[in-house]
């Protein structure tokens, strides 16, 4: 077969596999995650059952594709150096609040099945790939005398990690940290991400380190 023979054999795999990808997205919002099944996304997307299989080997691997598509955001922002690594860590958090802030109806499903779907090897695989990035991060501020020496590295990134998923477990579900008392503008995920970290950033720096931006 040649070169270009596999070139286009490639793309119309990825096609097909954009194709249920996209279907199944619509079905969640038309009809919610558990409602929909597997029948409906192959008849909406136009391909055999045993083809949405081929590509994705449950329903809850469609959402695992998301995740992953979301996460090379957060890869391409990882090749941006910064001067500190508190805004290192800050432009990996803000990247995946930035993919997560698009569609809140979309990030309360992503959220709800990820929950249900917490041990998934695929998942673990997905995310470690996010935590050795933030990781990374920490251990260089803590060498660079900007965050505290005293404190576990482990620590730190779970004390991030509580922040930010905190904060996206509320934006998931409500307007505003306000709104059960009274209406208020919406606040966007990013920027609520940033003020959290913000918090996190005073407890972790260091007596004599430099300045650490938010």
């Amino acid at each position: 077969m040649t070169e270009q023979a596999v070139g286009r054999r490639e793309r119309k795999k990825e096609e097909t596999k954009r194709r249920i990808y996209v279907a199944a997205l619509e079905l969640f919002h038309e009809k919610g995650f558990e409602r929909t099944t597997v029948d409906e996304i192959t008849e909406r997307a136009d391909v055999a059952k045993g083809t949405f299989f081929n590509y994705f080997p449950h329903k809850e691997s469609v959402l695992t594709y998301l995740s992953e598509e979301w996460l090379k955001r957060v890869e391409e922002q990882a090749a941006h150096r910064h001067e500190l690594s508190a805004d290192r860590i800050t432009a990996l958090f803000t990247a995946v609040a930035s993919a997560y802030g698009e569609n809140r109806s979309l990030t309360h499903l992503v959220v709800t099945a990820g929950m249900q779907q917490m041990f998934c090897p695929e998942d673990r695989q997905t995310r470690s790939r996010f935590v050795a990035l933030v990781n990374e991060a920490i251990a260089e501020g803590q060498a660079s005398g900007e965050f505290r020496g005293d404190l576990p590295p482990h620590t730190i990134f779970l004390a991030l990690g509580a922040a930010f998923m905190g904060t996206l477990f509320w934006w998931a579900g409500h307007r505003h940290p306000s709104d059960l008392a009274a209406p208020q503008p919406d606040v966007s995920l990013e920027a609520s991400i940033r003020s959290q970290l913000r918090l996190i950033y005073d407890g972790i720096r260091a007596a004599d380190g430099g300045r650490v931006r938010g």
